[in-house]
């Protein structure tokens, strides 16, 4: 069949090309046809759609029809006449050759066995392969001796590690295309995803009981302290200004705005400008811009996945609309719905009137095959698609920079960023909510994605008014005439009295007094209206002074609370001994009281809070 299509006068050939982009299609069903010698689809097997598919990637000239075979192939699959499309990638599935060359042979075995029966998310098996296979270098260059993953020592691992702290980029790598930053240190979380590999590797080679255990990688491969102390969260968000243009320029997104799709020909005979329908690529503006979800989330949203209710406000009564997003399994959590703004539904339900039917595509997280809403053409939306065409159009219409001090603009900073929002909105969510809206199974996951801003961490310190609720200042009138005579020295005469507001205690270490706030009767009280409290008012040789007062538990919850807990503070100490000795039952004042009204001002209420203190 290859003969007879490559066989045509190539004048032919030629001017089919002009028109592939509209009749690629059409040559692949009749190329599939003529090779199954039957005019009907239902005769195509998958084996003779996959052989032309590799016939046709081996001669130049032919990818165009290569192309409408893996187009017919979404067809045939959505139809069930073959188990699951093509891909144009198909051909680079699995390890490259050329990072394979640079392990030992018995390293990569190993290593190529264990990625064919881990269960760890596809992505997963990718990244921890690669650092597998730098370890089966190291022990190369190390120890070239050890080739094998059941020859490993303790030690050897301990040096693995040790080394994997000083390692450098490209150290160990094998082929590496990107080398920008070759011979700089790595990264903490590159060093960090290197030794967790390599202690899964292991951890799964003993429990598979491939190998006989000769160390506990868990403790002998655990992450350093020093290392781990590196890596707390810093979440990537962008700041306000930006995004808010972003949101801007999200939310008025056009054609006009995206990159232009095929040739000039071809959207001169009508072909839209663009890949993807301008109402799809909207309704994924805005979940991304006001859902919150990772990239895998919004590509794999199911068809109905909003749901419309009503709610009524708690303050007004008045009633609002609310918009529920069903997200889709995750790596985190089962499916689950989450509040979002309505704008959501109805872009999302802009795109649902025009979206041409679609066939049922399988899950990759469940297998189930459904309805998916990004999907056009029979296969889902690419998954750089967002990053690589959406979001640098965003910063060419809003004027922002794709880069900024934390590194470039991806989708998944626009997570950090509202949640980062959410935390610090004037009437925040709490950390458990926002866990649960953002999909976390453990509240620690949530702390990476969401961070305090300093201008809300000052304005809540301010409002905690900390020091003020602990410390209190009272005045203080000191008699210099005791001081100088010596009368203070020798307890004829007091020297100090503190102002009560209807009284003074003259008794030294009021500071430590347990009955600060029930002084009527106590032999050191001094009422203000008797003789003696008269004097000290009019007497020469007073000074004014502010002392600093600890308050207890008890006495700040008395003071920021009401006459009962005044009270049961009192029946508390009713049999403790005041400073003159008898008890408050003695003396019979339980029950009477002298408000401290002086205990109530705080430090940074009053004009004098700089003066000093004793």
């Amino acid at each position: 069949m290859l003969t007879f299509l490559t066989g045509r006068q190539g004048v032919v050939w030629r001017c089919i090309r002009r028109w592939n982009l509209e009749w690629q299609v059409g040559n692949a069903v009749l190329d599939a046809l003529l090779s199954a010698g039957s005019p009907r689809l239902e005769d195509l097997t998958d084996t003779l759609v996959r052989q032309l598919v590799a016939d046709y990637h081996k001669v130049d000239g032919l990818h165009s029809r290569r192309r409408g075979l893996i187009k017919l192939s979404r067809v045939l699959a959505g139809k069930g006449i073959i188990p699951a499309p093509l891909h144009n990638n198909e051909s680079k599935a699995g390890p490259r050759s050329d990072m394979l060359s640079t392990v030992p042979p018995e390293w990569a075995e190993w290593a190529l066995r264990w990625r064919k029966f881990s269960t760890h998310e596809p992505g997963t098996i990718r990244s921890m392969f690669s650092v597998i296979l730098i370890a089966g270098r190291w022990a190369a260059e190390k120890h070239p001796d050890v080739i094998s993953p059941d020859q490993w020592t303790r030690d050897m691992a301990a040096e693995y590690v040790a080394d994997t702290m000083q390692a450098t980029v490209g150290q160990w790598a094998g082929h590496n295309r990107n080398r920008s930053r070759f011979g700089q240190p790595i990264a903490p979380g590159g060093r960090a995803a290197r030794i967790d590999s390599i202690r899964g590797f292991f951890c799964d080679l003993i429990e598979w009981e491939w190998i006989k255990p000769r160390f506990d990688p868990r403790r002998v491969m655990s992450m350093p302290l020093s290392l781990r102390a590196q890596m707390g969260p810093n979440p990537r968000i962008i700041d306000d200004g930006s995004w808010a243009k972003l949101m801007a320029a999200g939310l008025t997104l056009n054609a006009e705005d995206l990159n232009p799709y095929g040739s000039g020909r071809a959207r001169k005979a009508g072909w839209k400008a663009t890949y993807y329908p301008v109402e799809m690529v909207r309704a994924m503006v805005g979940v991304w811009l006001f859902g919150g979800c990772r990239v895998d989330e919004i590509r794999r949203l199911e068809l109905d996945c909003i749901t419309w209710d009503q709610g009524t406000d708690d303050t007004t009564g008045d009633p609002f609309t609310i918009c529920l997003l069903h997200i889709p399994q995750n790596k985190t959590s089962q499916p689950f719905n989450k509040p979002v703004d309505p704008i959501v539904g109805q872009l999302i339900d802009a795109w649902k009137l025009i979206r041409p039917p679609q066939p049922d595509l399988v899950d990759r997280k469940n297998g189930q095959k459904r309805q998916h809403l990004f999907c056009h053409r029979g296969q889902l939306v690419g998954k750089d698609y967002l990053n690589h065409n959406i979001l640098p159009a965003l910063c060419r219409k809003s004027g922002v920079p794709q880069t900024d001090s934390r590194g470039a603009l991806t989708s998944h900073r626009a997570r950090a960023t509202i949640a980062t929002q959410l935390l610090n909105a004037r009437e925040p969510l709490s950390l458990n909510d926002l866990q649960q809206w953002l999909g976390h199974k453990h509240p620690a996951s949530t702390r990476y994605y969401a961070a305090i801003l300093q201008r809300t961490l000052t304005a809540a310190y301010k409002k905690a008014d900390y020091f003020a609720r602990n410390v209190r200042t009272i005045q203080v009138l000191v008699d210099r005439d005791s001081i100088l005579t010596g009368a203070a020295a020798g307890g004829e005469q007091p020297w100090k009295y503190y102002d009560l507001g209807e009284g003074y205690c003259s008794y030294d270490f009021f500071a430590k007094c347990p009955h600060r706030l029930a002084c009527a009767r106590c032999p050191f009280y001094v009422p203000k209206d008797s003789a003696r409290g008269q004097l000290l008012a009019v007497k020469d040789g007073i000074d004014q002074m502010l002392e600093q007062l600890d308050l207890t538990d008890d006495e700040r919850e008395a003071l920021e609370g009401d006459r009962e807990a005044v009270t049961a503070l009192a029946e508390r100490l009713a049999d403790t001994p005041t400073p003159a000795g008898p008890t408050p039952r003695e003396l019979g004042t339980a029950d009477s009281f002298v408000p401290l009204t002086e205990l109530m001002k705080s430090i940074g209420t009053g004009e004098d809070h700089h003066r000093p203190h004793s």
